[in-house]
């Protein structure tokens, strides 16, 4: 009898410990994009303009790593050479100098990987919106930074981080965790986590209508969103 007890207390804390693992684990995602939204901010105020997705072939990720974290990653790329060359392609993988002059080797930097499924280290899991009407051209954004998506998480692993690669507004998925495309996606159960214009952080839904994700990652087609209503009808979960 007391065997038989055993069993289904057992299977009930491996249940909390596996929640609680992955509730941690989406809250360090979403932590991720908070930083990436800081670093895109000051990266604004220093040069009264935000990175381009893609500016000499050169990824927006690459030149925000600066206001991101104190590292010799940023100042040992070179934008002179293309970002797969040996030298740049190489970067998170081969020894660096530091200040102490000591060798360290660094990993991709933390903030642009959420991995839960053994994905390698050099795929980034944020892509930034781009296109004509996109975050990735910001300067007509009339549609209000609160619901205009800077930055979103995607399960796709196949960008690498230094990649000038990102979603491309006229041809991406608007459907939430349409996965094996280029999609606003992830494993996480509360849905993929969104980086809005103003810096906030949401989860979005898996069951946001597309034609709601295709009006928030446009930066000019007029439709009259209202975040605290999206966050009301439960299209935008707090992270």
């Amino acid at each position: 009898m007391l065997l038989l007890l055993a069993i289904p207390i057992v299977v009930l804390l491996g249940s909390l410990v596996d929640s609680a693992s992955k509730r941690a684990h989406e809250i360090s995602c979403g932590n991720n994009l908070k930083q990436i939204g800081l670093a895109i901010e000051n990266y604004h105020t220093s040069y009264n303009v935000y990175p381009s997705p893609n500016f000499g072939g050169h990824s927006w990720r690459i030149r925000s790593l600066g206001f991101l974290m104190a590292s010799s990653m940023h100042s040992n790329y070179n934008y002179d050479q293309s970002w797969d060359s040996d030298l740049n392609y190489s970067l998170d993988s081969r020894p660096l100098p530091t200040k102490s002059d000591k060798l360290v080797i660094y990993g991709m930097p933390g903030t642009y990987a959420c991995t839960t499924d053994g994905d390698g280290t050099h795929e980034t899991a944020y892509s930034m919106v781009v296109g004509a009407s996109a975050f990735g051209k910001p300067d007509d954004i009339t549609d209000g930074l609160e619901t205009t998506i800077a930055v979103a998480e995607t399960r796709s692993r196949d960008i690498h981080w230094l990649e000038p690669v990102d979603f491309d507004a006229t041809n991406m998925s608007f459907v939430v965790n349409d996965f094996g495309t280029l999609s606003i996606s992830s494993d996480h159960p509360r849905g993929p986590a969104v980086l809005f214009g103003d810096g906030a952080v949401y989860r979005l839904s898996p069951r946001t209508d597309p034609q709601i994700v295709k009006a928030m990652v446009t930066i000019d087609g007029g439709e009259e969103l209202d975040r605290d209503r999206l966050v009301l009808d439960g299209v935008l979960v707090a992270p």
